[in-house]
């Protein structure tokens, strides 16, 4: 038997600190999102699952445009390779579209931030970047908690046995 072991690398686009009239982006003080490594496995002939978490993290918008924002994330495919975007190298890969995410759960990290015109979705096949949360046209000023569901990868039963990684990338932009 032999064993996989998946890490992602997490880029978070952000700006270092919060200001009023800055952009929507994530509260440096808290934490910008980053994902941790998938758990290992052991390759034993069948498709295997293995998972791996994005540490809460909050989105602050006082801008006061009220132009709206949304979250996107992007995993590209993994490969045994090295260097920024794991290529280098690279003889093997797991298909990024083999990554899914069930929908962040969100919630208002004040009294006075509204939900209204929040959304979040969850996606099966990340290698395109795919919008997590967004705050309407007219909605957003405030700050949101989010807590993010767990990432799922589906590793193929044919994969090969060694380290794998990817840098996914967790943005925030200004507008619906």
């Amino acid at each position: 038997m032999l064993g996989v072991l998946v890490a992602a690398a997490l880029l978070a686009v952000a700006t270092a600190s919060r200001a009023p009239a800055d952009p929507p982006g994530f509260d440096s003080v808290t934490a910008y999102p980053t994902i941790g490594n998938f758990n290992p496995v052991t390759l034993n002939g069948t498709q295997q699952l293995s998972s791996a978490t994005i540490a809460p993290f909050v989105i602050t918008d006082a801008s006061g445009a009220f132009a709206g924002w949304h979250v996107t994330m992007l995993v590209p495919s993994f490969q045994n390779g090295t260097g920024a975007d794991c290529s280098v190298g690279a003889t093997a890969s797991i298909n990024g579209a083999n990554v899914t995410m069930n929908a962040p759960v969100v919630s208002a990290a004040d009294v006075l931030t509204s939900m209204t015109g929040i959304t979040t979705a969850g996606f099966s096949d990340f290698t395109t970047p795919r919008t997590i949360i967004s705050a309407a046209a007219g909605d957003g000023a405030g700050s949101y908690d989010v807590a993010p569901a767990t990432v799922k990868l589906i590793i193929p039963a044919n994969s090969v046995a060694g380290a794998y990684c990817t840098q996914a990338t967790i943005a925030i932009v200004s507008g619906p």
